[in-house]
């Protein structure tokens, strides 16, 4: 019994656990109760009673994640993630996610005076972003994370005593007294981090909810934090050391509020610690506002602003090996640029790197030949088909088949396991592992890739500094009558058919419109040739999802230029949303009091019927109609 007892979090399934467990449970009444006291009080017992609470434990799955749009039936994912996260996979995430917020009230309680900043911003950036839809599956990666959580935490609790003792004792609920050290010992306390645990010790499901939107949002700002740490903002002077503090003291504290509210009842009323969760998501959007600036600005000064630039998407024909980069992560393909020249090795984007070729410092690289694929949701299917060697550097990636394992390598927070990463700036064994692989020609990339057609070039680039170059033409356009109205269709992509709504919905638009587009969404509308207008395609691909901040800067220039309100505008959002950094945006745009936006194709599953009525009533926000698109582009057009 106790053999099989040692597969208890190792296995596939939490079926395949229960049927241990029956096993398990048939053994024990065989026994006599003396030999069962004995053997559990044994020098070994310890460890035996570990494993016999966790199996009590998994006898009811505690597993529940609704983070992501996909989540099942639109409701939660309770015995495996349809991303193919595991129970305990989930459990070691939501035992990060206590630590990280314990991080952040500590941080919030030292202030400036926190002798463990950097540290402290490093390891709950980078943990935070882990635990974000389809970044990390690697379940040692969060042991490691959670081990050096709880060292920071005891340094940081000697150090806030000092300052205030309060803090050192009002911990987390859920956070075991003493670190549970091994992998099983991980798993049993994470119970009480979960979804459910929490819920019922809040006793409020619109309450709770609304904090899970601001953590989830709160998820969303530390991933593209990262990206702009990584790209060394601060040096490059895309932001002061003032700001860069201000926003972390921001981010701590609002860490700090979802720490307490999405762990015990309110204080108060409901009414009144609702209004407050509304609040607090409200200022992740602020917060995140700030964030896609300094990003924006990081980007800029380190590779250049981007440039309108027609990407190839033909076979190339140089016969040379190649490494294929998808994710989000442009400091880490700038990097390989750097490493790969020369080598004889050619490279390749893959969804929302597409963007990577409008930045002038890229396009400096003649061994950046162009883009192959679509969004991230096609990926097993066309990671297959690519000859060469692939670099995944941020989500969303999709647990690897065979048929491409041995080629995949990982970077920054991304992992799975077994998958190698990159280390640091040491690129070699990637590259080494594409010169092994056949040399990419015409031949071997003839592939027919899971969308029905492929235009030959793709146009990208069509960031705020460029589209703000030709706002004489906009405005002009706008006020000779012949530009009506502009639609933002874009976000974060997925693999249901329903997310065809965006392709309808874009395709209908009238031709005195234009539509700006970002995210892996547009893989959804590229492929159409929707014209031109005022001398400007139609269709503009203002870049990745962060650069919905491209949009806010478009929207707010042109109603500066016309003389009214960003509101006035005849601007209409139908945002496409999968992850956690889409609910940051969405909350952005929340913040910056935009109305009547479209969501979907499923409203969030942590949304109560009743607070969506109050974002309904405040904002306008409200769900796509995924079989009526042509009623919901009336509807917009008559401002609603």
């Amino acid at each position: 019994a106790q053999a099989r007892l040692e597969h208890i979090g190792r296995g596939r399934s939490v079926q395949t656990m229960l049927s241990k467990m029956r096993c398990f449970s048939r053994v024990a009444r065989s026994l006599p109760e003396s030999a069962w006291r004995a053997r559990v009080a044994a020098p070994a017992g310890a460890a035996m009673r570990l494993r016999i609470a966790a199996a009590a434990s998994l006898r009811a799955p505690e597993m529940l994640c609704y983070q992501c749009e996909q989540t099942s039936a639109a409701k939660g994912c309770t015995t495996s993630g349809i991303c193919s996260k595991t129970p305990q996979l989930a459990g070691l995430q939501d035992l990060q996610m206590a630590y990280s917020k314990r991080l952040c009230q500590l941080a919030h309680a030292l202030g400036a005076n926190n002798p463990f900043e950097k540290e402290c911003a490093t390891l709950v950036l980078e943990s935070t972003f882990a635990t974000m839809t389809n970044v990390n599956f690697d379940d040692d990666r969060f042991v490691n994370y959670l081990e050096d959580s709880a060292s920071l935490i005891s340094k940081m609790e000697d150090a806030a005593s000092k300052v205030d003792k309060s803090v050192v004792h009002h911990t987390l609920p859920e956070l075991p007294e003493k670190f549970p050290h091994g992998r099983e010992a991980l798993l049993l306390a994470s119970g009480k981090t979960g979804l459910l645990a929490r819920s019922l010790r809040v006793g409020d499901e619109d309450l709770f909810g609304v904090v899970e939107m601001a953590t989830y949002g709160l998820k969303g700002v530390a991933a593209y934090l990262y990206h702009a740490e990584e790209l060394g903002g601060e040096a490059l002077g895309a932001y002061t050391a003032a700001e860069r503090a201000g926003v972390y003291q921001e981010f701590f504290r609002i860490g700090s509020y979802v720490a307490k509210a999405g762990s015990s009842p309110p204080d108060g009323s409901a009414e009144a610690a609702l209004n407050e969760a509304l609040g607090e998501s409200l200022a992740v959007g602020a917060l995140n506002l700030k964030v896609m600036a300094m990003l924006d600005k990081a980007h800029g000064l380190a590779l250049g602003s981007p440039v309108p630039t027609e990407v190839s998407t033909q076979p190339p024909t140089s016969g040379n090996s190649a490494i294929l980069v998808s994710g989000h992560d442009m400091a880490v393909l700038h990097r390989l640029l750097i490493a790969s020249e020369g080598k004889g090795v050619d490279v390749y984007t893959h969804g929302e790197m597409l963007p990577a070729h409008s930045y002038p410092k890229m396009k400096a690289f003649s061994h950046l030949r162009g883009h192959f694929g679509t969004h991230w949701g096609n990926q097993i299917h066309e990671f297959r088909s690519f000859p060469g060697a692939i670099l995944m550097t941020s989500n969303c990636l999709r647990p690897p088949t065979k048929k491409y394992r041995d080629r995949l390598w990982t970077s920054g927070p991304v992992g799975f396991t077994d998958i190698p990463s990159i280390e640091g700036d040491d690129f070699s064994p990637l590259i080494q592992k594409a010169l092994s692989t056949p040399a990419v020609t015409e031949e071997n990339m003839k592939v027919t890739l899971r969308e029905k057609s492929r235009r030959p070039t793709l146009l990208t680039g069509f960031g705020h500094e460029a589209v703000l170059g030709v706002a004489d033409k906009v405005v002009g356009a706008i006020k000779a009558g012949e530009l009506k109205n502009i639609f933002v269709i874009g976000g974060c992509d997925g693999t249901e058919n329903t997310r065809s709504y965006f392709t309808d919905l874009a395709k209908e638009t009238p031709a005195d419109s234009l539509i700006l587009t970002m995210g892996c969404g547009k893989f959804r509308l590229n492929d159409e040739d929707h014209g031109t207008l005022a001398g400007l395609p139609r269709l503009l691909d203002m870049g990745q999802c962060n650069d919905a901040y491209s949009a806010v800067v478009v929207a707010s220039k042109l109603a500066e230029a016309l003389g009214c309100g960003v509101g006035d505008l005849p601007l209409h959002f139908a945002v496409s949303w999968f992850e956690q950094k889409a609910v940051a945006v969405l909350l952005t745009l929340l913040h910056l009091e935009l109305k009547n936006i479209r969501i979907g194709p499923a409203v969030p599953a942590f949304l109560t019927p009743k607070v969506v009525g109050i974002l309904n009533e405040k904002f306008g926000l409200r769900g796509a109609d995924l079989a009526h698109e042509d009623e919901d582009l009336a509807q917009m057009l008559e401002g609603n």
